[in-house]
């Protein structure tokens, strides 16, 4: 569900016109591919955690993504100013850049996740050669 989101975010950062907003929504399906392996680790059911904040858990929960939790939390105070309305410039080629790795990013989230549907999209039916069902 949280993946799903991320995706709807990313897809919803595509058609910003403004770089600021395409930086804001790909930022925001960032955090939710985080918010999705934190659920996938279990880590969201723990015990109040020291730190709230989504990439330091991130850190924590699953070490083969220190290094997209270091990238996302290095653009954190950016995208806060652009919550408060605060004026940052952004260009398009920034924002451009930030949405391809959250792209990638939600990729490897997806592999964590549920590799198999990687390997068999959703549209595709199932074959049935006797009794085995490819794809189990």
């Amino acid at each position: 569900m949280l993946l799903r989101r991320a995706d709807g975010l990313l897809m919803e950062a595509a058609g910003e016109h403004d770089p600021r907003e395409r930086f804001r929504s790909a930022y925001l399906a960032a955090l939710r591919g985080a918010g999705a392996v934190l659920a996938a680790t279990g880590a969201d059911a723990a015990p109040r955690a020291r730190s709230r904040n989504a990439w330091v858990m991130l850190q924590r929960a699953a070490p083969e993504f220190v290094m997209w939790a270091d990238y996302f939390s290095s653009h954190s105070e950016t995208r806060a100013a652009l919550e408060a309305g605060l004026p940052r410039e952004i260009g398009h080629t920034q924002a451009d850049e930030f949405y391809s790795r959250v792209g990638a990013f939600l990729h490897d989230v997806e592999d964590l996740i549920a590799p198999e549907a990687r390997l068999r999209g959703p549209a595709e039916p199932e074959l049935r050669i006797g009794p085995r069902v490819i794809g189990e």
